[in-house]
């Protein structure tokens, strides 16, 4: 079991590209799968965040000494983490690194270690490996019992690692990768030097099989509406790429409209957000599509076919538009973030066709929400008048969970989670915030949602946080005041890294039946 678990650091870091010879040689047809190439190259961009780690003793020798503690038996334990730590190492996919799992639960992983870390990591995999044998010219070890349902087996050849699972004595779909004849090329919409696949559609003709009656051929249970919603999604890919001002990365979550059409419009419906630049400055903001009148006649709709007609969720008074605004909390000494307010700083706008009865539709939501989370004697809903700057509004007490704000603004409804987000309402506009407008202009007219974060300020919000926590110990071994300097050395490296990280800017357009995306995060190397 810890030869399994070791080789599974390889699994953790490995995806997807076109033209990388390993996506190439692999089976098409995976439903989930992670490809990365060129990190020999791309890591040295960390050079400076790992010469941090070394400084505030974080890099792994160092957690392994503070939890490993005494005694023969952790220091055994702790020697066996590090002759492994190799396999664990983005070196072991330094060329490039793949991951798939297959409709029939086959799954294939593969990794080629930079050339000047191949040696290492081969070493440290044959040490965990063992005795092995032949398997389809590669060396090859069987990790699971005979009797066991599942079957893997972990292997090497000529500088490439392998990982292989398939159930029984069944070779599954990822076995075309070890032989000559079948279907090769395992090929993914997006590339990137980090590229991810969640692709549905193989999935359909076993929902298919699940849909059908057992006179027709198949197992039955599955109700036709609820297979249409299933096979609405087609597939979600994702990449990212390194450069030298920062981290790039693009999605695509593709539809398919015929299946369900009102399910697929709820992500697909023509709109304009609203602009970011007229949103109160927070830490970050979000400002998207999505009809919620719509959602409500969907959601009744799907509760009557599934047999609950007394079901209704109206949402005819709200619009399709919502904007989130998060506020970086303000933290006291001593007491943990959840803590002083659990559900964050947050501001949520709601468009409203009708705002009148949006308002009463969310406080009758707030007073069911009270009710089934009050013990008895204790809390209660209750409402009274709150004023910030030129914003009347609403003091809701929710029971147990404290207090949330509500503001009528006429086209729209703000909601915030604390004083402290609602004090924003009448703040200074996201247009004042400099790192905001070095990127302003770059969002599409046509875009589809919008979003916008600090990322540096979000960093040191973290390390704040960490900095009025109470700490715990972390092994037994480990005396609280040990644990403290833990954690300032981790509030430290937070604190390093927010000052390399500036804005995060990303959107979303609609491509025919597709979402599409792209986003961008400033990082001074």
């Amino acid at each position: 079991m810890k030869r399994f678990l070791a080789f599974l650091g390889v699994l953790a870091l490995a995806g997807a590209s076109l033209a990388a010879s390993l996506p190439a040689g692999a089976p098409p047809g995976a439903v989930l799968a992670l490809y990365t190439r060129n990190l020999a190259i791309k890591k040295a961009f960390f050079v400076d965040f790992q010469a941090e780690l070394v400084r505030q003793k974080l890099t792994w020798n160092d957690l392994l000494a503070l939890l490993g503690g005494q005694g023969a038996d952790n220091a055994q334990a702790t020697a066996e983490l590090k002759r492994i730590l190799p396999l664990y190492s983005l070196d072991a996919i330094g060329q490039e690194g793949l991951f798939a799992v297959y409709p029939d639960g086959s799954l294939l992983a593969l990794a080629r270690p930079s050339a000047a870390a191949k040696d290492r990591v081969l070493g440290a995999l044959k040490k965990t490996l063992g005795k092995t044998r032949p398997f389809h010219g590669w060396r090859a070890k069987n990790l699971s019992r005979p009797e066991e349902d599942y079957q893997v087996l972990a292997g090497y050849r000529d500088g490439t690692l392998m990982l292989y699972g398939h159930m029984g004595k069944n070779p599954g779909i990822a076995a075309g990768f070890f032989t000559a004849g079948g279907k090769k090329g395992l090929k993914f919409p997006l590339e990137g030097d980090l590229s991810f696949l969640a692709d549905f559609e193989p999935l359909f003709p076993l929902a298919d099989q699940l849909g059908r009656s057992p006179a027709k051929g198949g197992r039955g249970g599955i109700p036709p509406r609820f297979l249409a919603m299933l096979k609405t999604f087609r597939h979600y890919a994702f990449a990212l790429s390194l450069d030298k001002d920062g981290v790039r990365s693009r999605y695509r979550f593709a539809f398919n409209p015929k299946a369900d059409p009102k399910l697929a419009g709820l992500f697909l419906k023509p709109c304009r957000p609203w602009p970011l630049a007229d949103l109160p400055r927070g830490i970050s903001a979000t400002s998207l599509c999505f009809p919620l009148a719509d959602l409500g006649a969907y959601l009744t709709e799907l509760g009557a076919a599934f047999g609950q007609k007394d079901f209704e969720l109206d949402l005819s008074a709200f619009g399709d538009r919502v904007a989130l605004v998060s506020f970086a909390p303000k933290t006291q000494p001593g007491a943990a973030p959840t803590a002083q307010n659990p559900l964050g700083d947050l501001l949520v706008f709601l468009e409203a066709k009708d705002d009148l009865t949006a308002e009463t539709t969310l406080l009758s939501w707030l007073q069911l929400l009270a009710a089934s989370s009050t013990p008895q004697g204790k809390g209660g809903f209750a409402v009274e008048r709150y004023r910030v700057g030129d914003y009347r509004g609403k003091k809701i007490t929710v029971g147990l969970g404290g207090a949330v704000y509500l503001f009528d603004l006429g086209d729209r409804l703000a909601l915030a989670t604390s004083e402290r987000a609602a004090q924003g309402l009448a703040g200074p506009r996201l247009a004042s915030d400099p790192l905001f407008r070095k990127y302003a202009a770059g969002y599409p007219s046509d875009a589809h949602s919008l979003s916008y974060g600090d990322l540096g300020g979000t960093f040191r919000g973290l390390a704040e946080s960490l900095l009025t926590t109470t700490p715990l110990a972390v092994s037994q071994t480990t005396s609280p005041k040990e644990a403290m300097a833990l954690l300032q050395r981790i509030a430290g490296y937070l604190e390093y890294v927010a000052g390399k990280l500036g804005a995060e800017v990303g959107h979303t357009r609609v491509e025919g039946s597709a979402l599409v995306g792209e986003s961008f995060s400033e990082v001074r190397w």
